[in-house]
């Protein structure tokens, strides 16, 4: 049989320890050869909407021990933004009615079935997060009390669950260039326990005098330079564009999540550029630990209190949906979420 879910059933279905020691797992597996990555890829076309592109994303991995590996795909529409100054990339929701597409899809490695589909915006969201939660854990100070946290989007939120969960958070500020946005963000998430949640007017706010900053947002130009780091601080980005050059420079320790570095873009022929296509800078990526190095004791982590330190969590990889989704895929046969489909349906007896 094959599991449907929706988002609803992944959310229920989602137990963050389980989804940390199997991200860990799955990242320690790697230097090994029992986990399996390939780059992220982008297909774009022309859109008949002024300004816009449309996307197709690809992205698989495997782990071994846990039997899965998954695809991951999402069909966008992708138009760039300008609001106070500020290019975002901004993904329109034009499917059905006013809705996105992103779908994950897990399949055996022992018999190369399908084993679940689901949607990927839970999924997608806490997979980031949890990633940054365990390059916080090895490389942040296990006493770190205040998180400056830039952004207040689905990211941002994620986020925010997964450092406080795995750190002694008592202190949140809160930066978004959209005023209305920060204080609700502020409001709801102030509601968790022990935490005070605090809006601030800018990104230097935000940030100063905090011990781990987070930048979880959609912008397409630098907002952390490397001067604005100070002593002891814990860095985390979700994204290459989110900060300058001189935070590299700034830095006494620089892991990233993958060496496999920037998403693979593929053009029309004849196309130069189409709108929302964000290229990354050519880097030697392999300079740098990987959150798998780190976690498997292959490169060392902070090695005194007053050290800058800074994860980069640059691209996604396969490996997270693969770990992820078997968590998800086991919880929700527990918990008898879903529906069930006869695999028979995307089966077929002409070779492939």
């Amino acid at each position: 049989m094959t599991l449907i879910l929706d988002n609803d059933d992944v959310r229920k279905a989602i137990d963050l320890d389980e989804c940390l020691e199997a991200m860990a797992t799955a990242y320690r597996d790697l230097p090994e050869g029992r986990s399996v990555n390939r780059p992220t890829t982008h297909i774009y076309t022309h859109h008949s909407m002024a300004g816009a592109s449309y996307s197709f994303k690809s992205v698989e991995g495997a782990v071994e021990r846990f039997g899965t590996l998954a695809l991951r795909v999402t069909s966008d529409v992708v138009r760039e933004e300008t609001y106070n100054g500020s290019v975002r990339l901004e993904k329109l929701p034009l499917a059905g009615r006013g809705l996105f597409l992103g779908l994950v899809q897990l399949y055996s490695l022992e018999n190369g079935e399908l084993l679940g589909i689901m949607p990927d915006g839970v999924i997608q969201q806490t997979r980031v997060a949890i990633t940054s939660a365990l390059g916080a854990k090895v490389l942040c100070r296990p006493e770190a009390a205040k998180l400056g946290l830039i952004g207040t989007g689905g990211q941002a939120r994620a986020h925010f669950r997964l450092l406080t969960h795995v750190l002694p958070i008592k202190t949140v500020k809160v930066y978004s260039p959209r005023p209305e946005h920060r204080q609700a963000f502020a409001e709801q998430m102030g509601q968790a326990d022990g935490i005070a949640v605090e809006p601030t007017g800018s990104v230097a706010a935000a940030i100063a005098g905090c011990d781990i900053i987070c930048t979880a947002t959609s912008t397409s130009a630098p907002i952390i330079s490397g001067d604005m780091l100070e002593p002891g601080m814990h860095y985390n980005a979700i994204r290459e564009f989110e900060h300058d050059e001189t935070v590299f420079a700034r830095a006494d320790v620089t892991g990233v999540h993958t060496q496999m570095g920037g998403i693979r873009h593929h053009l029309p022929p004849g196309a130069d550029h189409l709108p929302g296509v964000r290229q990354e800078k050519p880097r030697d990526w392999s300079v740098y630990p990987e959150i798998a190095d780190f976690l498997s004791g292959r490169a060392p982590g902070r090695a005194n209190a007053r050290q800058i330190t800074f994860f980069l969590n640059n691209i996604g990889t396969g490996l997270q949906f693969a770990a992820m989704g078997h968590c998800i895929l086991k919880a929700a046969e527990r918990m008898g979420l879903g529906k069930e489909v006869a695999s028979d349906w995307f089966l077929q007896d002409i070779k492939p």
